[in-house]
């Protein structure tokens, strides 16, 4: 048997705030955070074309590989709540939900046009970057030099994907936060996080841990002077003033009409207008 309790996972497409997301999480003492461990994963995965894993690809020894890795990270730090921030995970819900019936999925979900416009600086040229979703090497044929349009089926798709494999997990399972919400007020995001964790808050201390609340004013929309999360600074271009509406300093006219036909629907759905 698994040593886990409820083990979490923070997802989304990359450049959509996962990483400062952890880090808040992580600012809570009763919090193993895990970044990114993906050569754990790797080592034991079956291998395939692209990022997405499925039920199917849950076999018994893999999946007997992954509960005794894990279970290692948890045990050595003997806390309450395993936490592992991965970007690859959005599209392995099915896959996670096979070996960890208990687990929850923290789905952060950002403007498509804010996110296309972080992805393309590191996804262009002969370099597919960040996430490697379902069809991503035909995608990388097509669009050689347009690099806005390839991070926009990257957004869109694991966005979609992943919003409908967790919403077919029981209720309780599966949550979805908004990045605009987090860099907004989000001492309230934080709290709803911790209750989805089952993580009491401490009401005489104003309900969040004094080094979650600590933490807080880090996360922000200016982007002069502001904090980078850890292993983030290689992605940053220092080319727009803030993070929520970036997409109208960094994207053309023409290719936000491009980015627009390719997400729109699904921005739409999610209320960006």
């Amino acid at each position: 048997m698994s040593a886990i309790a409820r083990p979490a996972f923070i997802v989304g497409c990359a450049r959509s705030g996962t990483s400062i997301l952890g880090e808040a999480v992580a600012a809570d003492p009763r919090v193993t955070y895990l970044y990114e461990v993906s050569p754990l994963w790797d080592k034991v995965l079956p291998e395939r074309p692209d990022h997405r894993l499925t039920r199917e690809d849950a076999t018994a020894q893999t999946a007997a590989a992954l509960r005794a890795e894990l279970s290692g990270r948890a045990a050595e730090a003997g806390r309450e709540v395993l936490v592992e921030k991965n970007p690859k995970h959005t599209l392995r819900i099915p896959f996670i939900d096979a070996i960890f019936a208990d687990s929850r999925f923290i789905h952060i979900i950002r403007d498509g046009r804010d996110t296309v416009a972080s992805l393309m600086f590191r996804n262009r040229g002969p370099d597919w970057g960040h996430l490697k979703t379902p069809g991503w090497e035909d995608l990388l044929r097509r669009y050689p030099t347009e690099n806005h349009i390839r991070c926009a089926h990257q957004w869109r798709d694991s966005v979609r994907i992943c919003r409908d494999d967790g919403r077919a997990l029981p209720p309780g399972r599966y949550l979805e936060v908004r990045f605009e919400d987090l860099v907004r007020d989000p001492g309230p995001i934080l709290e709803g996080l911790f209750r989805f964790l089952d993580l009491d808050l401490d009401q005489g201390q104003g309900g969040l841990a004094p080094s979650v609340k600590a933490f807080l004013p880090k996360i922000q929309d200016a982007t002069a002077g502001s904090y980078h999360a850890k292993r983030q600074v290689r992605h940053y271009m220092d080319n727009h003033a803030v993070r929520v509406g970036r997409f109208r300093e960094n994207l053309t006219a023409e290719q936000l009409v491009q980015v627009e036909a390719i997400c729109g629907d699904l921005l739409r759905e999610l209320g960006y207008n």
